[in-house]
């Protein structure tokens, strides 16, 4: 299901559009489904990585309800001095019991390194095709994600204008707080009416956008839901 607040308005009406790597760009579920695979056969070979397993599911855990665990983290002087990224690190390795570099190189490896292989087949060929139009009509393309950016953006073959993650020092905050796309609009110099926000979560991108008054478009699960988008 699609849901937007454009108002009729085309997404080649704003003159910056926005978009949401994970989920918006590429087929999450069926990439997911692949590395479960990846990780059922490595662990055949790797039986010791099984806590590795149970470091990257407290780390979902953790990103999904940051907000909650922040609170535990403030006032405590370990996390004090460390960016986002490294809290939410130090969080997990607290919880897990373990060196937060572990908890760095066990991310680093199985979420943000291994499945770049794996991205192409997954690809959203009509947001693709939509990016590239933008950027015959000299509109400014932004890829903004709550992960690591460029290194995907590669491995889809697409190009953005502009980049941002979360854990940039500007931003230091996760969606759906308003921060980063107030960052985005004042680098740009976008008014926030001629701005679209493009993303797979109305709890997350949608209420990014609309805590800045920029209109959204939350993309449907399917190939069969976006293939009305114009």
């Amino acid at each position: 299901m699609i849901q937007s607040s454009m108002r009729k308005k085309s997404l080649y009406d704003y003159q910056v559009v926005i978009f949401d790597l994970d989920g918006t760009l590429y087929f999450q579920r069926p990439l997911r489904l692949r590395m479960i695979r990846f990780l059922a056969r490595y662990t055949l070979t790797h039986s010791s990585c099984i806590k590795d397993f149970l470091i990257i599911k407290k780390y979902r855990k953790v990103r999904e309800r940051w907000e909650t665990c922040e609170k535990e983290c403030a006032g405590k002087p370990k996390y004090s001095a460390l960016g986002l990224d490294d809290r939410q690190y130090q969080y997990v390795a607290d919880q897990m019991k373990v060196e937060r570099a572990r908890v760095e190189q066990v991310v680093a490896y199985f979420m943000l390194e291994k499945p770049l292989a794996f991205l192409p087949a997954y690809r959203d060929e009509v947001l693709a095709h939509a990016i590239d139009t933008l950027h015959r009509q000299h509109k400014t393309v932004v890829v903004y994600s709550d992960y690591p950016v460029e290194n995907k953006l590669k491995a889809l073959g697409i190009r953005a204008d502009r980049c941002y993650t979360s854990a940039d020092a500007r931003i230091g905050a996760m969606k759906p707080d308003p921060k980063g796309i107030a960052v985005i609009l004042a680098d740009t110099g976008c008014p926030a009416a001629n701005a679209l926000m493009v993303g797979d979560r109305y709890e997350k991108d949608g209420l990014a956008a609309k805590g800045n008054g920029v209109d959204y478009l939350i993309v449907g699960k399917t190939k069969k839901e976006r293939a009305s988008i114009r």
